[in-house]
């Protein structure tokens, strides 16, 4: 039987098989990729400074199976071994992920901010053998590999297939004079020499994945790791490749059909970024400028200049920067088409003022690490703010009470889904996966509502409720409110203890201007929230502490402000 939103499907969504999806193995997707656009534009790195670099589709896959024989031909490394990848975007980064894969061994990605005792986690307990890492943290190795099974380090560098002359220049800048490549006392071997070997070196590239099935673990991912010691997300080839097609089926009527441009600015190594721009990217033949990093927003400013980006997917802090930068003008968007928004919650008011300012809806989505990225998405024909949009073609999602009973329409609920992107488990944590898959449904842990078109509306994290009076409080709810101040950039919500109603409401506002006040912001909360939700304290901040995928770090926030 449809469903209601299936109205906003095309025939295939509306008819969703794994069989139309073409390639369910990375290797296969990179060979499928490079012989539907040969020698298009793949990958650019782009500097702030406007210096760049730039793979086709047929260099990428030549690259990776350089990498792929250095990796099994010159370090002998076995199918199913684990290799690490932790760099910022870089051309580096797809040439090694999809090295890895036509090497028949599996990656995890790893953030390039991480501490030493959480890359040292990593890499134990996803047993890596080779680390793959960027020059600009490469001290970060000396602290932990000798605890470690890595046996070899390799690193690579945002100058990666830059020409000969130009890289020379630009590193000696970043080692000498910006001095942001530190030395390394630990036996390494640079990405460009591990590819030169792989190219003198003779391997059997279709061998190395002759016995890799479309249903085994591609990808280690570990999830951000807010609530205590992350863990990885085992997610097969098949999983990752059907979001990307899911993702792809809820905006092909936006796709011009020669390939997008593609502003990536969400981290490669985060889910998101992987599944829905760099995977998603092979599949459609789309051009990746890729951002090595988005701080401060005006490293974006040259990407825009030089190239015709028509699709770019951001967080809400990234949009609310871009709203006060003045370079960002509405004539640089001017051929943008898409602006998509996941990892946290997308404000209301964040949104509508983007806009109004340059004509193009955010359309916001929801997923996590264990179901490969996106569950839910909002559809063109009807993008709701607030809303986290509609089931994606081909999974199901319910919402259920406590013992996973359905609830009514428009009753809170926790969210759970089921469908063909659901992760294996956690590696080395069954507890943990039997928690979290139950029945084959995952529970996300989530709070939403669904409306009778089956939109969906994320109320909060369970352990984020606020408990005022016996009342659960949202705290994305206050956020949202506040959100749509003008100057107001950026707010978070906590609960803190209080005599008289156990806990209350503190928000904590970064603001443009002085225009935005104790009493203005009350005036806001008390026209839009129950009294109880109004905030009891509020406080201006000069920066709200977010992970990288833009959630609110609640923990931190209380530690800092109201420890």
């Amino acid at each position: 039987m449809d469903q209601p939103w299936t109205k906003y499907f095309s025939d295939e969504a509306k008819n969703f098989d794994l069989a139309n999806m073409g390639a369910s193995r990375f290797s296969d997707l990179l060979d499928a990729s490079a012989a539907a656009h040969g020698d298009k534009p793949a990958m650019t790195t782009i500097l702030p400074t406007g210096a760049e670099a730039t793979i086709s589709f047929n260099q990428l896959k030549s690259e990776a199976e350089a990498f792929a024989v250095y990796l099994r031909e010159v370090l002998k490394l076995n199918g199913g071994d684990t290799v690490a990848v932790m760099t910022a975007n870089c051309i580096g980064f797809g040439v090694a992920c999809m090295g890895i894969a036509k090497a028949g061994c599996i990656s995890t990605n790893v953030n390039p901010l991480y501490t030493a005792p959480e890359l040292e986690h990593q890499l134990n307990d996803s047993g890596a053998k080779v680390l793959v890492i960027i020059d600009l943290f490469g001290d970060k190795v000396d602290q932990v590999v000798h605890k470690t099974g890595v046996e070899t380090v390799i690193t690579l560098s945002l100058l990666e297939f830059f020409p000969g002359l130009k890289r020379a220049i630009l590193g000696f800048v970043l080692k000498k004079v910006k001095k942001v490549i530190p030395d390394m006392r630990t036996s390494h071997v640079t990405m460009k020499a591990a590819l030169a070997a792989g190219k003198a070196a003779s391997g059997d590239i279709a061998g190395y994945t002759a016995n890799v099935k479309p249903t085994d673990v591609a990808l280690y991912q570990y999830t951000s790791g807010t609530t205590g010691r992350s863990k990885g997300a085992e997610l097969t080839h098949q999983s990752v490749i059907a979001n990307a097609y899911q993702a792809e089926l809820m905006t092909s009527d936006l796709m011009s059909g020669n390939g997008e441009t593609v502003l990536v600015i969400l981290p490669l190594y985060h889910i998101t970024a992987f599944s829905l721009i760099f995977i998603a990217g092979l599949r459609t033949g789309a051009h990746s400028v890729l951002i090595p990093s988005p701080r401060p927003p005006s490293n974006l400013k040259a990407a825009f200049e030089k190239h015709k980006v028509t699709w770019f997917t951001g967080i809400n802090t990234l949009y609310a920067a871009l709203l006060v930068e003045d370079w960002a003008k509405p004539e640089l968007f001017k051929d943008v088409r898409f602006c998509g928004s996941g990892g946290a919650a997308q404000t209301t008011g964040v949104a509508q003022k983007w806009e109004d300012k340059f004509g193009i809806p955010i359309r916001q989505g929801w997923g996590m690490t264990e179901c490969c990225g996106v569950m839910t998405f909002n559809p063109s024909g009807d993008n709701r703010l607030g809303s986290v949009g509609v089931p994606v073609p081909g999974m199901e999602v319910r919402i259920v009470d406590d013992n996973s009973k359905d609830v009514p329409l428009g009753e809170p609920g926790e969210v759970i889904g089921r469908g063909p992107t659901i992760m294996k488990g956690y590696i080395n944590r069954p507890d943990a996966t039997a928690e979290t898959i139950v029945d084959g449904w995952l529970h996300s842990g989530d709070i939403g509502v669904m409306d009778a078109d089956g939109y969906i509306e994320i109320v909060d994290r369970k352990k984020d409720m606020i408990l005022v009076s016996g009342f659960n409080v949202a705290p994305n709810e206050i956020e949202d409110t506040i959100s749509t101040m003008a100057g107001v950039v950026q707010v978070g919500v906590v609960g803190y203890p209080d005599d008289k109603t156990g806990e209350a409401v503190a928000a904590f506002i970064v603001r443009a201007d002085d225009s935005v006040t104790e009493d203005s912001v009350r005036e806001v909360c008390k026209a839009g929230l129950t009294n109880y939700k109004v905030p009891k304290r509020i406080e201006f901040v000069d920066e709200v502490p977010v992970t990288l995928s833009g959630k609110v770090l609640r923990r931190e926030l209380r530690e800092t402000h109201l420890s």
